[in-house]
């Protein structure tokens, strides 16, 4: 058994949808998400915000400041 490490952005429609398909050939693909934990649900949480646009996006510490103030 070969394994296979995919990392592509989740905002990319079209390799959203080529990971759609692979996911349907449940008797032919394993897949297996483990964070650096061991634990999977943490990276489908994370997979999930991105998707969502729960991600907060900086260009520079100054504007992470004002960004995550609001949340202090």
């Amino acid at each position: 058994m070969a394994q296979i490490t995919l990392e592509y952005n989740v905002r990319n429609k079209m390799a959203n949808r080529i990971i759609d398909f692979i996911l349907t050939l449940d008797n032919v693909f394993k897949v297996k998400s483990i964070d650096k934990q061991g634990n999977g649900n943490l990276t489908q949480k994370a997979i999930q915000d991105a998707e969502n646009g729960n991600v907060i996006t900086c260009e520079s510490f100054d504007d992470y400041l004002k960004q995550t103030a609001k949340y202090a």
